[in-house]
């Protein structure tokens, strides 16, 4: 099947499906587009021997990465209990201001985790015989070439990557990924040269009209506006999804008559973790001559990635980020893309360097011969041996787990929670909450205060102060906490791991916070008079498929908890308006609230015991709660016994939870703000 030009006119289903057509389009070439059970013979041959080659590296990959796992007649939680058990941190405890507390991971949407297994197979067959991959003659050299070899083609294969693919290993993640892709393309220059090359040197026609969606993340928004591109942003529907419509019209537009075009999309909000129709939007993307590009940073750890090269629903760019695949972190960023978009055949490679040429001279530079493998041209330098080998390893845990396994037990866990939050008043959580989403939850603490209308009075009870109502008891809804705040609690209450912030997602932080430019704008004057900690944002989670029952009620159950008392820790923590950093300060004891048995609680917590706090009426008699709780090796425990520790340890974190929350006062004084900053702007209780 040869390359064919890409054509501006909308592409019939009867065009799609024929594969003699010829496509025209800014003189650049891609392959004819064909749905997905209409490949060309000759494809078809071509694909089959270069997977059958892949297969047989992939075997022997596979052999050697799970030689000591059975998985024969393994079920999805036996699966699940032993990628527990090889969770590098697994029981762990971390010291807060409560005491120490076992750490709970649910950030999986900012990075997974390392696991043994992972990091003993490079430990045992990858360092031992490690050497540079630019040499076969030594056994080192031989060796090691081989393994990345392997690795390559099982990845690319992972992802349905063909004969017309090319698969690049990019920096750290995805924003590597995406900035290779525009470096390939010839559209990226230095800033300070950007604006006289537009101006002078690239023809309006020729100039990209780049679509992306209305939640991406900066790395698929911010290179792109930075690019030669001109960037056309989709809106959102009713429905918080992708409109289709607006994109077609976009496509349809005059102003982007006879110029190459592409869409950029996110295949799943790191946000709220809504998911896109790629398929889809795919269709109607190469419908009009556009290529389709989507950004898999967030579901590609869990979702199937089938590229389909060349289908009228294809992909014609994937971006990764592996170092979020579950024993991932280390893993370099992944960029798949068709060879159509790479412009630099008759140029030399994005960066020059070893192991890119053919041959090089004193004499003449144009004498240089790159190579014409694009795999190999632009993979400058010692390679990133051990970070592919890593992906690689990471791929084939999520292969051995199974996306028939891991698609069921996401859907429960984000339904399951849902069904938790949705009913509290006191929990918003972001984005439609009733189409396809990843178990990536962003959610809003309300608080509430007295209304201004109904009396009250102070009373000092039993070392701590209790406020009364002396009318009505009239409550009203007030700002949310801050997000960054409820994380805080969350780990120093706790020990859970989340994230607040905005998610490296500014533009769609305005559109599900409500934020207009008016108030947008005075957001951005404050932050340049260097108070960051105005910023808007969101606390968010994230539930992994292996997660233990156990601990995922837990998790619900600890911002349920920050939900009805968290207000009343506000005056437990100095907040720094420069950097938005809360810090916990015992010396608000004293001097906010004057709580004597607090303070006294609070150091007998911090001396490691929990007793002092929990009650001695709970599960057991209270006798399992008196524990030591010092860490131990889950894997020299049963399953049972893990368990059934936690479990304590959960109920133990809770009830010294409550039991604070029950000295600190209900509706704590609201603090003061720095000179300068309009209260009005800001979107959180302070």
């Amino acid at each position: 099947m040869s390359g064919l030009e890409l054509h501006r006119k909308p592409i019939t289903k009867s065009q799609s499906n024929a594969s003699n057509k010829k496509i025209r389009h800014a003189k650049l070439t891609r392959p004819t587009f064909h749905d997905k059970d209409e490949v060309p013979s000759t494809d078809k041959e071509e694909n089959n021997r270069e997977r059958d080659d892949a297969e047989n590296d992939d075997l022997n990959f596979v052999k050697v990465a799970f030689g000591d796992v059975n998985s024969e007649g393994t079920d999805g939680e036996d699966k699940c209990s032993w990628l527990r058990s090889q969770l590098i941190g697994d029981g762990v405890e971390i010291r807060t201001p409560f005491g120490k507390r076992c750490l709970t991971y649910a950030d999986y949407t900012a990075s997974g985790r390392s696991l043994h297994h992972v990091e003993n197979f490079i430990v045992d067959k990858v360092l031992p015989y490690y050497g540079n991959t630019h040499t076969e003659d030594s056994y080192v050299g031989h060796r090691t070439t081989k393994m990345v070899n392997a690795a390559v083609k099982y990845v690319k294969r992972c992802m349905g990557g063909g004969p017309k693919d090319v698969l690049l290993f990019c920096g750290s993640g995805a924003t590597a990924a995406i900035k290779r892709l525009q470096e390939v393309m010839g559209i990226t220059v230095p800033s300070i040269l950007r604006t006289k090359a537009v101006r002078e040197l690239v023809k309006p026609e020729e100039r990209w009209v780049v679509f992306v969606g209305p939640y991406e993340h900066h790395s698929n928004l911010l290179s792109w506006r930075e690019s030669l591109a001109d960037v056309v942003e989709i809106g959102a529907t009713k429905d918080g999804l992708i409109d289709v419509n607006m994109l077609r019209r976009e496509l349809q537009s005059r102003k982007h008559l006879k110029r190459p075009m592409l869409g950029s999309f996110s295949a799943c909000s790191n946000v709220t973790g809504i998911c896109t129709n790629t398929r889809a939007i795919a269709r109607v993307l190469h419908e009009h001559g556009a290529f389709a590009c989507f950004d898999f940073a967030t579901s590609g750890p869990y979702v199937k990635i089938d590229f389909r090269s060349g289908a009228i629903d294809g992909y014609d760019a994937v971006f990764l980020s592996t170092h979020k695949f579950v024993g991932g972190p280390g893993a370099p960023g992944i960029l798949l893309m068709n060879k159509a978009l790479y412009k630099l055949r008759s140029a030399p490679p994005s960066t020059c360097g070893g192991g890119t040429v053919c041959y090089v001279n004193g004499f003449n530079k144009k004498d240089t011969l790159y190579l014409d493998d694009i795999e190999e041209r632009e993979d400058a330098g010692t390679p990133a041996i051990i970070q592919k080998i890593r992906a690689a390893l990471a791929f084939s845990v999520k292969e051995y787990v199974g996306y028939q396994m891991i698609e069921p037990q996401e859907k429960l866990w984000v339904q399951t929670a849902l069904k938790r939050f949705m009913p509290n008043p006191s929990i918003r959580v972001l984005g439609n909450t009733s189409v396809r989403r990843q178990p990536v939850i962003s959610f809003l603490i309300n608080t509430t205060s007295l209304d201004d209308n109904h009396e009250t009075h102070h009373e000092q009870i039993e070392g701590r102060m209790e406020t009364h109502m002396m009318k009505g008891g009239g409550l009203k809804k007030d700002k949310p906490l801050n997000c960054r705040f409820v994380a805080k609690l969350l780990n120093d209450l706790f020990g859970i791991q989340a994230r607040g912030g905005c998610a490296c997602a500014g533009p769609y932080g305005h559109l599900l916070l409500d934020i207009g430019k008016k108030q947008s704008l005075a957001l951005r004057a404050a932050i340049q008079k260097g108070y960051n900690g105005v910023k808007a944002g969101w606390t968010r989670i994230s539930f992994i498929y292996y997660m233990s029952r156990a601990e995922f009620d837990f998790i619900l159950n600890a911002i349920e908890f920050i939900a009805q008392y968290g207000q009343r820790f506000l005056p437990l923590y100095n907040f720094n308006w420069k950097t938005g950093d809360w810090t916990f300060g015992k010396s608000s004891i004293k001097n906010r609230l004057g709580n004597q048995e607090l303070e006294t609680a609070l150091d007998s917590l911090n001396l490691g015991t929990i007793r002092a706090f929990a009650s001695a009426g709970d599960a057991d008699g209270g006798q399992n709660l008196h524990h030591d709780y010092s860490s131990r090796d889950s894997r020299h425990q049963t399953i049972s016994e893990t368990n059934g520790n936690m479990d304590i340890k959960y109920m133990a974190y809770l009830e010294t939870a409550h039991r604070v929350a029950q000295l600190l006062p209900k509706f704590p004084s609201q603090r003061s703000l720095p000179k300068g900053i309009d209260p009005d702007i800001l979107h959180f209780k302070i």
